[in-house]
């Protein structure tokens, strides 16, 4: 079994996977992914433009509103709330790339959030996740496409490792 560590400690990363999987299960591989990969995944994402553009709509609209000669307390309010929303959306974004543990089992693809204990935040089972396709980093770190299900492991590295262990273990 083939880990990276970066976050957790080697030996608080095992106790961590231990605690998040289930008993009828044996973990096959874990990783936490490259904090780089996530950031640049979810900055793009279409959320997150959402907020940033609505911030900037909202203060353009009370710099507008100040040039002609006056201020909108709703504007406020609303351009406090954006800007509010964008600041929550990049703690979020800074937070699942600290505290993301990818696990693989004989059975699911699990997303976990470390925490006081566990939490699963994604779970898929193996035979529904399809044939992975991956994209090579050039900085060492691949991501893992997973096109059945629309989602992927971002920032791994061993992803030929992670392809070849899903593929090998869907149909067991």
């Amino acid at each position: 079994m083939k880990k990276r560590i970066r976050n957790l400690h080697e030996d608080d990363l095992t106790e961590f996977v231990q605690a998040a999987i289930r008993a009828d299960e044996k973990p096959l591989w874990f990783a936490q992914p490259r904090f780089s990969h996530v950031w640049h995944q979810e900055y793009r994402s279409p959320i997150t433009t959402f907020f940033l553009y609505g911030t900037l709509v909202m203060a353009l609209l009370n710099v507008l509103v100040f040039i002609l000669g006056g201020l909108s307390t709703l504007l406020g309010i609303v351009m406090v709330c954006s800007l509010g929303g964008m600041i929550l959306r990049l703690c979020w974004i800074y937070y699942l790339g600290r505290r993301l543990v990818y696990i693989l089992t004989t059975k699911r693809l699990v997303f976990f959030l470390e925490s006081a204990k566990p939490i699963e935040y994604k779970s898929y089972p193996l035979n529904a996740i399809g044939t992975p396709e991956r994209i090579k980093g050039n900085d060492g770190y691949d991501d893992v496409i997973l096109p059945a299900i629309g989602d992927r492991l971002l920032g791994v590295s061993d992803g030929d490792a992670v392809e070849s262990l899903i593929v090998g273990h869907q149909h067991v």
